[in-house]
């Protein structure tokens, strides 16, 4: 019995030992493409182009990186009020509408494979300048006839229009943008003002295409959280205004059935804060109701204002974002922005539109995503500063990993079972995409994109 007994416990001891190795051994990374948890997400989008005519080269970059989906915003001639510029004029006159210059960007999204996801509002704009642009139209019906319109040229074909199909419709953009109403860029009205045009314009726009996505409102983020659920009391006046808007919209809504097929939110912080967003958003729409609603960050930028730089450092950065979308599952995401300036908030270009280091973390996740299904990697722990996601499909199998640490180098090992590496790509101390044999260590402020074959 006693021999019984010990062999008992030498055997679950064993199967601990191997347990614990397998999930929490340091530096190795243990994939199974045989195992399926999920599809891979469009969260490698953006908002606007270097350039809005077909067959641009530089734009030519977006559709190798294989992105779905270019959001509107900030595109001036998209803005409501330029393509109906007087609104005492009739909506269902097509003379009323100026289509000709959102024709040609429309058309040059088309052109690269993206779709676009069409932002029904304003651009950014001066409070005192495009005053009469920002207050709340005078009639919250009539201004969702003149989207409806919208949709009916670029779907439909309606006044000389096409049949794109364009499924993603945006009611507005940062309507909480300031606490106080006379220098918001995008909103001059009250809470409940926006509150009631999203409703009127939802609820009219979905009974008319019930088939397309109706959703906003374009949240300036959630920057005042400290954990879930609660604000921190230090935060500024602003911030806490952008989580307490929030939640009034979701009361609002709630009380007066709005439909909402999907919630967009903005975020210009750290990979690990927005995790904790994602958390917050999809709770607070569940406990409202709208669990189903899909959960899209259509503007972020990792850090902008931190980064003096383009640098190898600023690619990791940005992969490591898109690589926490997946992994929460969120719906989909847009980079702000795709425009070529290389500035900080347009880092996928630099030096007269060369890809940056960020662009190839797009790239990367781009081909991952054209594989279709993400696969499982079963190590319970990873550091927090190393960001990793593996992805399976007829066409192959890979792997990205992003080490954003300030000074640490993290050891590598890769376990991959019956599958062995084929290529590793990274973004040397140049911002040059090379290829170059597995490494032992993937190097602080660094990526790697890895290939496999059976």
């Amino acid at each position: 019995m006693l021999q019984k007994i010990i062999a008992f416990f030498t055997s679950v001891f064993a199967f601990l030992t191997s347990f614990s190795q397998t999930l929490f051994t340091p530096g190795v990374i243990r994939v199974d493409f045989n195992n399926i948890v999920g599809e891979m997400r469009p969260v490698h989008n953006i908002g606007r182009m270097p350039e809005y005519v077909a067959d641009s080269e530089t734009n030519a970059l977006f559709t190798a990186a294989n992105m779905t989906s270019c959001r509107t915003h900030d595109i001036n001639c998209t803005d409501i009020h330029r393509i109906f510029p007087d609104f005492s004029k009739d909506v269902n006159d097509e003379n009323s509408y100026n289509f000709a210059e959102c024709d040609e960007v429309i058309a040059a999204i088309v052109d690269t494979g993206m779709e676009p996801f069409f932002r029904l509002g304003i651009s950014y704009s001066n409070p005192v300048a495009d005053h009469d642009y920002l207050v709340p139209p005078a009639d919250y019906t009539k201004w969702s006839q003149i989207c409806e319109h919208i949709i009916l040229h670029y779907n439909e074909g309606w006044a000389d229009g096409f049949n794109y199909n364009i499924k993603y419709w945006e009611i507005w953009n940062e309507p909480e943008n300031s606490d106080d109403i006379s220098d918001n860029h995008f909103w001059i009205g009250s809470d409940e003002d926006f509150f009631r045009l999203y409703d009127t314009a939802a609820k009219y726009l979905k009974e008319k295409f019930p088939n397309l996505k109706i959703g906003g409102y374009g949240s300036c983020g959630f920057y005042a959280l400290t954990k879930t659920n609660a604000v921190n009391t230090g935060a500024t006046p602003r911030n806490q205004y952008f989580v307490t808007y929030f939640q009034n919209f979701l009361s609002y809504i709630k009380e007066h059935n709005s439909p909402m097929d999907f919630f967009t939110w903005h975020s210009y912080t750290t990979t690990g804060k927005n995790a904790r967003y994602i958390e917050y958003v999809r709770e607070n729409l569940t406990e409202a109701g709208y669990g189903e609603t899909e959960i899209i960050c259509d503007e972020w930028n990792y850090n902008p204002m931190e980064n003096d730089k383009i640098d190898r450092r600023y690619g990791a950065n940005q992969t490591s974002m898109l690589i926490m979308f997946q992994n929460e599952g969120l719906d989909m995401a847009h980079y702000y922005n795709g425009d070529d300036d290389a500035q900080l908030w347009a880092g996928l270009f630099v030096n007269g539109r060369r890809p940056s280091s960020a662009y190839y973390g797009f790239w990367a996740f781009g081909q991952m995503y054209k594989l279709g299904s993400q696969a499982k990697i079963n190590n319970l722990w990873l550091p927090d500063d190393l960001y990793a996601v593996a992805a399976t499909g007829e066409d192959g199998q890979a792997l990205l990993i992003s080490n954003v640490s300030e000074k640490k180098d993290r050891n590598l090992k890769i376990d991959a079972g019956e599958y062995t590496v084929d290529k590793c790509m990274t973004v040397n101390e140049n911002c040059e995409w090379v290829e170059i044999p597995l490494p032992d260590k993937i190097e602080s402020g660094s990526m790697l994109y890895i290939t496999f074959t059976k």
